[in-house]
């Protein structure tokens, strides 16, 4: 037996071995974001290799609606992908077109996930009935109520919605009494700062429920909703006690690597960097993630499925849009690049306001120079979430403080509340900003399934949707503008009703491509890059 056993040891050696001495050696030497890309192709490969043997599975477990948005958000190109001669995009939509005329039978969770990939696809139809079907299913309980399980559907489904900037286009009020109400609200501490679901006067306190939960939260907090940033705050102080020595998370019997990739995700979302979390021998989730998410047979995690391979994707998807953050030896460290003009570069004057979350981000001159001039502003806790997407309240407020125009007036107000059914979801910090933005032709309506239309304050802003704001006050401002010829790779994916402005913001330097040459029309903004085009319009308002 002693033989048997020594034999087993030495060939599970020589197996490590091979596996260790064939891994790339970006995984043992190289850069931190050679890594992560490394590891990215690694589960495209494994996600490529189940859909063209399996088909679409359209569930959490399988390639459909939910890995096929995670992979074309990470910029992962499917067109080639075939299974018997279907496309990987056809067998999706006809996947969503199946849970759509089934949708009594369907949780909100996968619809939500349908309505993701729906939107991506641009399957226009599908994405209004999908979204009209979720609309008309919420109530103060969420959409699905099968007992205390309906919790593990509802949160990602308002998760997603709001991540995809739709929550809006639902009741936002019932959506937060929602999620603050299912928070656990006993007193044993270990279950502190948690969501999970109660049965039979027993919590369980649900790792995914915790995270979705936060991202949605995060999202709906304008820095002044106190109950939201209390809930946020304990949240974070429970998903930090579940840190194992390894680095890895775990709550119950979960696959750790799920939970560890949706730390990753969650923290990256809130503007913490993840590498700053460790454990008690000093690892932390990203390490865990590059040395232990990969098996020697190409798949990942406990589970070694299709989940796993879905959230190292997106884990390694929020570490690579974290590295394109952070400042470079050039000084245009950024992102977007602006486009070249024949203006003056402007002199950068000494920061008069710094945040806690901004010392070093590539775009940290910009915000304290606008949050100087009162243009832009942070949270109470100092912070200023410069990776988090900027809304239609918060741009509208940006927009009105640097024009400066005439406050609101009685009738103004009056018009917001008369042109918009939601206008009763504008919070207060924001309703005379929006009442102005509305006056000066900045927002206009958004059409609603009912036939009304919305102001959707609380909805993401795109690249499009900011360019056609900034034209907007350029014209007001600076007199009739030209148009720059649009010469990006994606021209065709820019709405025809943003062109004239995109080619303005162009000209202007305001707004350009990026080193691929695509100007991403439809990429949402974040509050950093708000900062920073909002600065270039200021400068040349003030050159006037």
């Amino acid at each position: 037996m002693k033989t048997r056993l020594s034999k087993q040891r030495l060939v599970l050696l020589t197996v490590l071995a091979c596996f260790m001495f064939f891994l790339p050696a970006v995984f043992l030497a190289g850069s931190a974001e050679a890594a992560e890309q490394q590891m990215m192709g690694l589960a495209e490969k494994y996600l490529k290799n189940e859909y063209e043997k399996n088909g679409v599975i359209n569930a959490d477990m399988g390639v459909g609606s939910q890995a096929f948005y995670i992979l074309t958000t990470a910029g992962v190109d499917v067109s080639s992908w075939r299974h018997d001669g279907i496309s990987l995009e056809d067998a999706v939509a006809r996947a969503i077109q199946n849970d759509v005329a089934n949708a009594e039978q369907v949780s909100a969770k996968r619809l939500a996930q349908d309505l993701a990939a729906a939107k991506t696809l641009g399957l226009k139809n599908l994405s209004d009935q999908l979204l009209l079907t979720l609309k008309n299913r919420q109530d103060s309980e969420g959409f699905d109520k099968n007992g205390p399980l309906s919790v593990y559907s509802n949160v990602p489904a308002y998760e997603i919605l709001s991540r995809i900037g739709l929550i809006d286009r639902l009741d936002a009020g019932l959506a937060r009494s929602y999620i603050l109400g299912i928070r656990y609200a006993g007193a044993e501490d270990k279950y502190r700062g948690s969501w999970g679901s109660t049965d039979n006067g027993h919590f369980y306190a649900d790792f995914m429920a915790v995270t979705g939960a936060l991202r949605m939260l995060h999202r709906m907090d304008p820095g002044i909703d106190a109950e939201i940033g209390e809930a946020v705050k304990n949240g974070l102080d429970w998903l930090k006690r579940q840190q194992k020595a390894g680095g890895n998370f775990m709550a119950g019997m979960d696959d750790t690597l799920i939970d560890t990739c949706d730390v990753i995700v969650t923290l990256r979302e809130l503007g913490i960097d993840p590498g700053t979390w460790v454990s008690s021998e000093g690892r932390s989730a990203v390490d865990y993630l590059m040395s232990e998410a990969l098996n020697p047979d190409g798949s990942f995690g406990q589970s070694q499925n299709v989940m796993d391979a879905v959230w190292v994707l997106w884990a390694c998807r929020a570490l690579e849009e974290e590295a394109k953050t952070q400042p470079a030896a050039q000084p245009q460290a950024q992102q977007e690049q602006p486009a070249q003009t024949s203006q003056p570069e402007p002199v950068v004057q000494p920061a008069p306001q710094s945040f806690k979350d901004t010392a070093d981000h590539w775009a940290r001159e910009s915000i304290s120079r606008m949050a100087g001039k009162g243009i832009t502003a942070g949270y109470s806790d100092g912070s200023f979430k410069p990776e988090a997407q900027v809304t239609r309240n918060e741009i509208a407020a940006m927009m009105v403080r640097l024009m400066q125009p005439e406050p609101a007036s009685a009738q103004d107000l009056q018009y917001i509340n008369d042109s918009f059914a939601d206008a009763g979801d504008i919070p207060a910090w924001s309703l005379e900003a929006a009442a102005v933005a509305l006056r000066e032709g900045l927002v206009s309506g958004c059409p609603q399934p009912d036939g009304t239309l919305g102001y959707e304050g609380g909805r993401a802003v795109n690249r499009a949707e900011l360019s056609v704001m900034m034209a907007r006050v350029i014209e007001m401002k600076l007199g009739q503008a030209e148009p720059k010829i649009l010469d990006f790779t994606d021209n065709s994916l820019i709405p025809d009703w943003a062109g004239r402005s995109v080619g303005i913001v162009y000209a202007r330097g305001i707004a350009g491509g990026y080193r691929d040459l695509r100007f991403r029309a439809e990429k949402l903004v974040t509050r950093a890059e708000a900062a920073s085009m909002i600065m270039r319009l200021a400068d040349q308002l003030e050159d006037k």
